[in-house]
């Protein structure tokens, strides 16, 4: 599957404990099939951790259609409040696209749960 930020840009496979996700190495963004979703917000915040790169991901624009990595289907721009963490939803195959810089934020904050729980709500 390629990155539907970066063009050209494959995604490889990454483990979160014993769920594979595909991930952008350039942007560190992360697709999620609808089921793998769930498996990998209950897992600890720090398995997400040893994805990201040291360095914190440039923010990305929202100001772009992206198409579904999985089916080529639009991809449709959520938010959650009242944390504002962006993420896409594929309304064809149920699966989410999250921004290697919103993935940081989560994983980077204290409060990790929190984010998680709330995913949680959004996705489950």
């Amino acid at each position: 599957m390629e990155c539907p930020r970066c063009s050209g840009s494959t995604l490889t496979e990454a483990k979160v404990e014993d769920v594979v996700v595909d991930r952008c190495g350039r942007c560190s963004g992360m697709w999620l099939d609808f089921a793998q979703l769930e498996r990998v917000l209950s897992r600890e915040s720090r398995s997400l951790r040893n994805l990201l790169p040291d360095t914190t991901p440039e923010p990305q624009t929202h100001d772009e259609m992206l198409s579904c990595p999985r089916c080529r289907g639009s991809l449709l721009r959520m938010q959650s409040l009242p944390d504002k963490v962006t993420y896409y939803s594929c309304l064809t195959c149920y699966g989410r696209w999250v921004d290697g810089s919103e993935i940081y934020r989560i994983v980077g904050r204290p409060i990790a749960r929190k984010y998680e729980i709330l995913f949680q709500r959004l996705f489950g």
